[in-house]
């Protein structure tokens, strides 16, 4: 497709991403006149979404795998510092860095584009990079981001704000904005250079009504109000595996999935098994995603691994994998022509099924659970009749404990797929007084060589070394058991 090939000439013109970060007035004094000056915004968006694609996909999509217990190191390699809790202020460097390069291009788009569509995916964009970030690191440069130009105030050391009191706000604001210019509508649309939806501005509403709900679900109780009001009717959201925001890859040189590229195909196989919190609870459940999400061993059975012990697993024990973890082609859940999804249906619609639980907007919460429960179905290949058969059973929605019910519906279905999601809202929806993942009582393992102590869990990720030796304004480097503001 036309589409697929203007992608990824871009991937390789612009290599992952314009590091200039549209500086066109910055260090000016010799000027090519032959050289254009104007950047074309086409491409500044296309580059934008590339660089988030590898921000969430590439090396914290398989840590973030191990912090929400999809897998663990496997025989033949120790992953060491994520599967015992330590974590350097390096191990962040990529997706923060990938998100404000990607915002960086949309910021160029925000001040240079006239047209309506653009901007609005721009900030839609913006908005999401921000978020991920903010629930990832907590405080982070916002007022002050993105304005190294000479025009911009060469702003080279931006301070860090309240993920709570500005940077949230901020979101919300660029979302809403977002939305009226959709609804006010333009006269340029974008088409192959946008790799989301090319140009679909129907599914960019979605898009933003469902980031602005998960907003202010993060928000608590002050954002209760304001979540009735944007919830006018579920058609404003992503409902269906069609409408998902995802950035497709494809098994041809330089168009290959950014993690499973970086991981170098079959290596991957000695990487990463399965661990006993996700095919135990899948068992318990009689989920049929488990032969899905992981392939079975050589014997049949599936089995997982305690996290961060394969030091005392017999040489001989067989685990399961990923589901095409040591297939040289790939599978499901690692594949080179794998999608890097930033928000799935079964996401949305268990965010409106959260919002209903909590008594925030008139829907039913058990029909909402129930849609995303068919939505991963689908997607990974299995029928209706499948996913009927487990609701009736070990996946039925829990009405009684509602929140609990959504919550592990969430990080079953994000199996793999959207790891960095999965531990953001783990830490959400977990709390002393509702131990679900993390607190004693759920789910989760304490690995055995915890380097936190047994049972506590990292609950932030320490800001990059980068901010720490070339930002002079810089905070201070926070304990990995800092919280995020939303964190109960």
């Amino acid at each position: 497709m036309n589409t697929h090939k203007f992608k990824f000439i871009l991937l390789l013109v612009l290599g992952l991403g314009t590091p200039f970060y549209s500086c066109k007035d910055y260090l000016d004094v010799n000027v090519d006149p032959n050289q254009s000056t104007i950047s074309r915004i086409d491409l500044q968006l296309s580059a934008a979404q590339l660089m988030t694609a590898v921000g969430i996909g590439q090396r914290i999509y398989p840590q973030l795998s191990i912090l929400a217990q999809y897998q663990t190191g496997g025989p033949g390699v120790s992953l060491g510092d994520p599967d015992q809790h330590k974590w350097a202020s390096s191990e962040g460097n990529e997706v923060f860095r990938e998100l404000y390069r990607s915002s960086a291009n949309l910021n160029y788009i925000i001040q240079n584009s006239t047209e309506n569509n653009y901007i609005a995916i721009a900030k839609v964009m913006r908005a999401y990079n921000f978020q991920v970030n903010a629930d990832l690191f907590g405080d982070i440069p916002y007022t002050q981001a993105l304005k190294g130009d000479i025009a911009d105030g060469s702003i080279l050391h931006p301070v860090y704000d309240s993920a709570k009191d500005v940077v949230y706000p901020g979101i919300e604001n660029e979302l809403r904005e977002a939305i009226d210019l959709i609804e006010r509508g333009g006269t340029v649309t974008p088409a192959a250079d946008d790799l989301i939806y090319g140009g679909d501005m129907a599914l960019w509403d979605k898009f933003a009504h469902s980031l602005l709900l998960k907003v202010y679900l993060r928000q608590g109780a002050s954002g209760q109000a304001k979540a009735a009001q944007l919830f006018e009717s579920e058609d404003q959201f992503i409902l269906t595996n069609e409408e998902a925001a995802k950035v497709d890859f494809f098994d041809m040189a330089g168009q290959r999935n950014p993690q499973w590229n970086a991981a170098k195909s079959t290596a991957l196989g000695n990487f990463y098994v399965a661990t006993s919190t996700a095919t135990d609870y899948m068992t318990a459940t009689g989920d049929p995603r488990l032969d899905a999400f992981y392939d079975p061993t050589a014997d049949g059975p599936h089995y997982g691994l305690y996290p961060g012990d394969i030091q005392a697993a017999l040489p001989t024990q067989q685990f399961s994998r990923p589901a095409g973890a040591l297939a040289p082609a790939g599978g499901l859940m690692f594949g080179p022509d794998k999608p890097v999804i930033l928000l799935s249906a079964w996401e949305s619609n268990l965010l409106l099924a959260e919002a209903a639980a909590r008594g925030w907007i008139t829907a039913d919460a058990g029909a909402l659970y129930n849609a995303a429960v068919l939505a991963s179905f689908e997607y990974l290949g299995l029928d209706a009749a499948a996913a009927d058969a487990y609701l009736a059973a070990g996946g039925a929605y829990d009405a009684a404990n509602a929140i609990k019910s959504i919550a592990l519906q969430k990080w079953i279905s994000m199996n793999n797929l959207q790891p960095v999601e999965s531990w953001i809202e783990a830490r959400r929806f977990d709390s002393p007084s509702t131990p679900i993942f993390f607190s004693p009582g759920g789910i989760f393992h304490s690995p055995t060589k915890n380097s936190l102590g047994t049972g506590i869990f990292p609950s932030i990720l320490p800001y990059p070394e980068s901010e720490e030796s070339l930002n002079q304004s810089f905070p201070g480097q926070h304990s990995l058991t800092a919280k995020v503001f939303w964190d109960n």
